[in-house]
């Protein structure tokens, strides 16, 4: 008697399973690294690489160079590149094309002034060809000078121009501690966050924020608490106060001496022979 053995092979599938990222949505927060250059005449307008800025003859020694916060939806971005990089992944690099309706708009040419020259010097201001002032709060750039009359231009330096932006998403911050030392280093520049101590409790709804001695002395630090405050309340979920602590430590005093140590008299070596 014989018995056949069948042996049931398993089919094997090759299974291939396609995960995609979900966009970034309003208020994440992400950091970025980017070079933006103008396409027309290929020159670097802003990095934050120093030695791209170094090579690029634009480099700002009053400048910190290294990742810069973006605020999805916050708009402190231009229009296109927010729009890209919301479509964009952590660790993900692009190089991004941005015509000027997505950049920094047309130009305008309603939007140059002639302005008679005694309004400049009423303000103390020399008015020169290609140097940037202030009028009425807003920036604008001085054009020509001729005849008494200023010609200025209130459009930005870069409308009309395409924009090529090389981009790259460094890291997506999720947790709240994250978030609060991004927007600190943001509003106040510190020159080492980790001098500063961050305490977060969301279950009694605030943020507490211990500022060091060393960093009062900031001319715009009152300015810039307020404005840090409020973007907590904007990004923080269930914050409702946020605290800042600035506290002085008194120096220690010099040791007394003793009454012995004072009578005791002060060891002087020998002085050397001289020499015959």
């Amino acid at each position: 008697m014989y018995f056949r053995k069948h042996l049931n092979k398993r089919k094997q599938y090759n299974i291939h399973i396609e995960v995609y990222a979900m966009p970034f949505k309003e208020k994440d927060f992400i950091l970025i690294d980017y070079t933006a250059t103008v396409k027309e005449t290929n020159t670097v307008v802003d990095t934050t690489n120093s030695e791209k800025a170094k090579e690029s003859n634009i480099y700002d020694e009053n400048k910190t160079y290294e990742p810069t916060l973006v605020i999805i939806g916050e708009g402190r971005v231009v229009k296109g590149l927010e729009e890209a990089l919301q479509e964009m992944n952590e660790g993900e690099q692009k190089v991004i094309e941005l015509p000027p309706s997505k950049a920094y708009g047309e130009r305008d040419p309603n939007r140059l002034r002639r302005i008679p020259i005694r309004e400049f010097k009423k303000g103390d201001v020399e008015p020169v060809p290609g140097k940037v002032v202030e009028i009425n709060g807003v920036p604008a750039l001085i054009r020509d000078v001729t005849g008494g009359r200023v010609l200025v231009d209130f459009n930005h330096p870069l409308a009309g121009k395409t924009i090529v932006y090389e981009v790259k998403v460094i890291k997506y911050l999720q947790n709240d501690d994250e978030k609060v030392k991004a927007l600190l280093k943001r509003r106040l520049r510190p020159k080492n966050i980790d001098d500063y101590n961050i305490k977060i409790s969301k279950e009694e709804g605030f943020v507490q924020i211990k500022i060091p001695e060393t960093e009062m002395i900031n001319p715009d630090i009152q300015l810039a608490k307020r404005a840090l405050a409020r973007e907590i309340f904007n990004y923080i979920e269930g914050i409702k106060k946020v605290e800042f602590i600035e506290e002085i430590i008194a120096p220690e005093k010099p040791k007394e001496e003793t009454a012995e140590e004072k009578e005791k008299p002060s060891e002087e070596k020998p002085k050397e022979e001289a020499k015959q």
